[in-house]
């Protein structure tokens, strides 16, 4: 869980050291596969294998035009990556307003689900959507990739997609191995195909749960979405519940007829705890800014209130555990950093 760092390129970005870009950081790459019913993009092969390479997720996007049919684009893009064994959700990249723009998207996910069973995303521009609510009962609950350039991920405006996984906030941005200025990406991991919603149900079994996909498999060692939660399973495939590490994070997952991943404010055994946004959901340690609020969590993740020393410095909450900022208060000064100095 959490968020990861991607960027997207294509042949105009010229040649790229994939190690050097796994070297900062970046996990998660989307490759411009197709545009239209016959452009091909000449580099997707080789970035391809750079990633594979260099064990970053790669995933490939068509970019939609009105100057041909919907469903020869669908056939251009399937067959230039069907060959390939991709780990990012391929999206089909809107972002151009033609006549007819709804029913070319909707056209297109239709011709796509009939060539395969691999889930297809979408990307298009916080500014494009108002473009596409005729399309809204097809595309939206598809993983959605959203560019919004405000260099500040995740601070999005509501929009009728249901499933968010991707924030492009600049395009701008600079990566080691990549020559020039390119798109940077905050991805979460309903990016990944693995982790798109299957069909199936629950079944509960000596008491405990698991997903059952309509095809037989089930989920085991990981993470599912499933009907909009997340749910961790074992590596036996039962439902995890209670607090769970995965990774180097802990998550709260509810009881154990309720496991799916909780995310904000979490009051547990009289300890408040804070888990983050829905699509993060890891316990918070350290400083933490909520709500333009500073607040202090222990190792444990339980909210600390009243008087404390890190780093030397004292500090002092409110009994809410908010910092006490900018204020002469109980004998004592709070700088703009919270750092308390006793009055004389």
């Amino acid at each position: 869980m959490g968020y990861i760092k991607g960027i997207d390129v294509s042949n105009n970005n010229g040649n790229i050291d994939f190690g050097a870009v796994a070297g900062d950081g970046v996990q998660y790459v989307y490759l411009k596969a197709t545009e239209g019913a016959t452009f091909r993009d000449s580099k997707m092969e080789l970035f391809y294998s750079g990633c594979k390479n260099n064990n970053l997720k790669v995933g490939a996007y068509h970019f939609l035009v009105g100057t041909s049919t919907p469903e020869a684009q669908a056939q251009n893009f399937y067959n230039k990556i069907k060959d390939y064994n991709w780990d990012l959700v391929p999206m089909m990249d809107v972002e151009t307003n033609f006549s007819g723009l709804a029913d070319y998207v909707t056209r297109f996910v239709t011709a796509f689900g009939q060539l395969t069973s691999i889930p297809l995303g979408m990307y298009s521009y916080t500014s494009f959507i108002s473009y596409l609510t005729n399309a809204k009962s097809v595309i939206q609950d598809m993983p959605f990739w959203e560019a919004n350039y405000n260099n500040d991920p995740w601070n999005l405006p509501s929009n009728f997609f249901t499933n968010r996984v991707g924030h492009q906030y600049t395009e701008t941005g600079r990566v080691n191995g990549v020559s020039e200025d390119c798109d940077i990406n905050s991805f979460t991991d309903g990016a990944l195909i693995s982790n798109v919603t299957k069909p199936g149900q629950w079944i509960i079994k000596d008491n405990k749960w698991w997903y059952r996909h309509t095809d037989g498999s089930y989920t085991k060692n990981g993470w599912e979405k499933i009907n909009g939660k997340w749910y961790l399973f074992d590596s036996e495939g039962w439902m995890l519940y209670d607090w769970k590490l995965s990774g180097d994070y802990w998550y709260y997952l509810g009881n154990s007829d309720d496991g799916s991943m909780k995310s904000g404010w979490l009051l547990k055994n009289n300890k408040w705890y804070y888990l983050g946004d829905s699509r993060d959901g890891s316990m918070k340690t350290g400083w933490q800014k909520i709500n333009g609020n500073w607040y202090y969590f222990g190792t444990d993740g339980a909210m600390v209130t009243g008087w404390f020393n890190v780093g030397g410095y004292d500090y002092l909450t409110y009994s809410t555990g908010e910092l006490i900022t900018n204020i002469d208060i109980y004998g004592y000064r709070f700088d703009e950093n919270g750092h308390a100095t006793k009055l004389s």
